[in-house]
């Protein structure tokens, strides 16, 4: 009886702060969005200018977000502290946040990050700075897409080099298609957030098989 009530008090205490973990990030995102649009009437670049929907587009960004997942997958297990570090903040901050959400609101969560960081990213600061020649573009949004990002030097460094993949995208493919990028992002974040899951709730069981011994 008494850990059916220990249990109880849990769902009662995690609960409020996963939904307001999950709606705050929603806000905040759609509060990119609106940045987006300010930034592009300030800059005269529409973010929505390359968003386009495209079946093949939304396949092909889905499909990109699976080296961008390996990667992350890859380095969880590599003995390297810097990544061990990024691993353990994200199993800390983000895994109480997520333990018991729900699958459908974390990909809405994701879907408002995706959009939100690639309009203003991709859709107008890359496009705007794209008279300066496309590698200044690349480098200049990246950059400040990596130190916005910052929770350590080594993910300001990650962060970059995967806004620099998702720039890529966007340019590679004609016509360009903010879809793309946009997909990616969603995908692999919706992946990430599942994976942070896992480690948590694998987390907490060793921790609770340890406390019984």
């Amino acid at each position: 009886m008494a850990d059916w009530d220990e249990e109880e008090d849990f769902e009662e205490t995690t609960a409020p702060e996963q939904q307001s973990f999950i709606l705050g990030g929603s806000l905040i995102s759609i509060g990119i969005i609106v940045i987006a649009f300010g930034v592009g009437w300030g800059l005269d670049v529409s973010p929505l200018a390359n968003l386009n929907w495209n079946w093949t587009d939304l396949l092909i960004g889905a499909l990109a977000a699976l080296p961008l997942y390996l990667f992350f997958f890859w380095t969880a297990k590599l003995p390297i502290k810097g990544f061990q570090q990024i691993q353990q903040f994200l199993i800390e901050e983000l895994g109480p946040r997520v333990e018991h959400g729900k699958i459908w609101e974390l990909f809405i969560l994701c879907i408002f990050i995706g959009l939100g960081e690639e309009m203003l990213f991709r859709g107008v600061l890359q496009s705007w700075a794209t008279q300066y020649g496309v590698i200044v573009a690349i480098v200049f949004t990246n950059i400040l897409f990596g130190v916005l990002h910052s929770i350590t030097r080594l993910y300001v460094i990650v962060a970059t080099l995967m806004g620099v993949y998702m720039s890529l995208l966007l340019i590679l493919f004609t016509p360009q298609n903010l879809l793309i990028p946009v997909t990616t992002h969603t995908v692999y974040d919706f992946m990430c957030f599942l994976y942070i899951m896992h480690l948590y709730r694998q987390q907490k069981l060793q921790e609770q098989a340890y406390e019984a011994e």
